[in-house]
């Protein structure tokens, strides 16, 4: 990390610095860590979550887009206590933009075309950094059930979360739902690229796409003791260079909507 071990502030788009771990890093990716000595000192460049340290950071690990997807909606209820930290499901769906550049035969868009199909399970490697961020706002591990699934659409991501009341909470599953559903309208209020659609319209990725929002809403079900939260980004944009804008413009003080049109 020469450039910032020279002061300057590095916005990273790789997976590197977004894990603490080294040993974990190892895990997931497969290969040591190039500089685990910078681990400690990087910022996960969520900034509806961590706006004040990046503002402050020389390194800066822009999150994974399946990631943003989980985390956004995620993180304020498991900080509120609101859902059982052990019944967390993730079902997404992400278009063949989501594989990269790279010339993979089972990710070119003709072999795609036509087909759906999970992948990456039961470890995909997004699924260590959004573990350890939900650790961190529940205060201790969470384990995930993550399923990714690619889509024959050029990009966008939706992805919907199976939640349980947190224990305790079930009795009164009305006002239990009311209050998650007022729990993300408040923490988003002021957000200028989160959309709470609530349960009136759910989230849909053709609003979202070429932009740096994303939308967030939810279905409650009596039945099943169980709320459905949905969200939908663009994975190029919020889910990857647009929020590395972002992230620079509230690093550099700018207006955080700058360069990035709503």
């Amino acid at each position: 990390m020469p450039l910032a071990e020279r002061g300057v502030t590095v916005i990273d788009l790789s997976a590197d610095f977004r894990l603490n771990d080294a040993e974990v890093y190892h895990e997931f990716y497969g290969a040591e860590h190039p500089a685990p000595e910078w681990l400690p000192k990087a910022v996960y460049g969520l900034p509806e979550v961590r706006r004040d340290t990046i503002a402050d950071a020389t390194l800066i690990a822009s999150p994974g887009c399946y990631p943003t997807s989980i985390l956004l909606p995620t993180i304020p209820l498991l900080e509120a206590g609101l859902i059982d930290p052990g019944q967390i499901i993730a079902d997404s769906l992400s278009g063949v933009s989501g594989a990269g550049r790279n010339a993979s035969l089972p990710f070119l868009y003709v072999e795609c075309n036509e087909s759906l199909r999970p992948y990456g399970v039961p470890k995909h490697r997004h699924l260590s950094e959004i573990e350890q961020e939900l650790g961190l706002a529940n205060g201790s591990p969470v384990t995930v059930q993550f399923t990714p699934h690619l889509v024959p659409v050029n990009r966008g991501i939706l992805t919907t979360l199976y939640l349980a009341p947190a224990l305790g909470q079930a009795d009164d599953f009305d006002q239990w739902a009311s209050a998650v559903a007022d729990c993300l309208a408040k923490r988003y209020a002021d957000e200028p690229f989160v959309r709470i659609t609530g349960s009136e319209r759910l989230p849909d990725t053709k609003n979202v796409t070429g932009t740096n929002s994303i939308e967030i809403g939810w279905a409650a079900d009596p039945r099943t003791k169980r709320l459905r939260v949905f969200s939908a980004e663009d994975n190029l944009v919020k889910g990857a260079g647009g929020q590395a804008v972002q992230s620079f413009n509230v690093r550099f003080g700018f207006n955080e909507t700058a360069g990035l049109p709503i």
